[in-house]
């Protein structure tokens, strides 16, 4: 309510001063509207985790500007501003934001803190930057496809291989038919995402290139691996009332744009496979149950957490909440994706830590 009445008030100035007058912004060469961004969305609740505001315009040529020092940033609809944009508090709760500058009020950005989020695992090697690298296998699936244990075969071949079974990580993308006990609104945004039109399929680190016989996803797999990844990635994973808490991680191997994506996934799926050949094609493992992140973008590709130089790590936190009744987190492990943040969403690494523990970073 504050905010429409001040809104309200400044339109009624803009409206009075500005009447047969010449446009001169108070701005100057500065146009469109503030923007505020939260560094970090969730937050440790102690006093120390920190989450940045920052306050964005953009000129007339497209660039932004910082104009945070020029700004009032507002918590929870407060009648002061906030002393320090460096947001950290020892209470637990959702904190709203905005931002007011001149006549213009930004968009609102939510920040969550919590207690209990585990620590990050020690870097076991700090000097180094030559990661183990793992790509990325997405089987599209579901227990009413009669040709997709066909496939289940395949992989269950490929992870018996000692030369190809370490190079990568594998997700089982439920999203042929709703009925399926392992099926999840998250595996059809991915499939949809990754074009998918019929099953069984395969695809590669988050690109449509596919495969189905043995022999061409081995094919595949030589075309993208690598000696060395591009990333390294550490993790803790936790359990909070409804909601998992994954502290993530991310060490550059070079000057990098990354983006990183927290994917919750469940095995020991009960779930009857038609055109199933032998019992254990009835139990499903690596089941893709939900993501991280508040747009498609974000979920399947990861949160943008810009640029990091080579050698240094930036860590944060990713939540993924409003978990499945029927799902069983015993069963649970996260998935964390490092993937370029140039534009081409190429995957970087990939690795999985169980629920309730930790990975460290991986090198060779």
């Amino acid at each position: 309510m504050k905010k429409l009445i001040f809104l309200a008030g400044c339109m009624m100035l803009c409206l009075l001063g500005c009447e047969g007058t010449s446009d001169q912004s108070s701005t100057g060469d500065l146009a469109g509207n503030i923007t505020l961004y939260a560094g970090k969305s969730v937050i440790e609740a102690d006093g120390t985790y920190v989450s940045p505001l920052t306050v964005m315009l953009m000129d007339k040529s497209g660039v932004e500007h910082d104009v945070t020092s020029e700004v009032e940033i507002y918590c929870n609809n407060g009648d002061k501003p906030i002393d320090d944009a460096d947001f950290r508090t020892t209470e637990e709760g959702e904190y709203e934001f905005y931002a007011v500058r001149d006549f213009d009020i930004s968009n609102t950005v939510t920040v969550r803190a919590v207690k209990g989020v585990p620590e990050l695992p020690a870097d076991p090697d700090e000097a180094s930057i030559d990661f183990r690298h793992r790509m990325l296998l997405v089987q599209h699936t579901g227990n009413e496809c009669p040709n997709c244990p066909k496939m289940m075969e395949t992989l269950k071949v490929l992870a018996g291989d000692e030369e190809y079974s370490p190079l990568y990580h594998h997700v089982a993308s439920h999203s042929y038919n709703t009925s399926d006990a392992a099926y999840s609104s998250a595996a059809s945004s991915l499939s949809r995402e990754l074009d998918v039109h019929y099953y069984p399929w395969l695809t590669f680190n988050l690109s449509d290139d596919d495969a189905y016989y043995i022999d061409d996803i081995k094919k595949r797999i030589d075309s993208y691996r690598q000696d060395v990844a591009d990333a390294g990635i550490s993790a803790a994973a936790t359990v909070i009332g409804n909601s998992v808490y994954v502290n993530v991680g991310i060490k550059a191997a070079f000057d990098s744009k990354v983006r990183v994506a927290v994917w919750l996934l469940e095995d020991n799926v009960r779930s009857t496979q038609s055109g199933a050949t032998a019992s254990w094609q009835h139990m499903h493992d690596n089941c893709l149950r939900a993501m991280s992140g508040a747009t498609k973008n974000e979920c399947i590709y990861g949160k943008n957490i810009g640029k990091i130089k080579g050698g240094d790590s930036y860590e944060f936190i990713a939540a993924i909440d409003d978990l499945g009744q029927t799902w069983n987190l015993d069963n649970c492990e996260v998935m964390v994706i490092a993937v370029s943040g140039n534009g081409t969403y190429d995957l970087m690494n990939c690795a999985v830590c169980p629920l309730e523990g930790e990975i460290e970073y991986e090198y060779l």
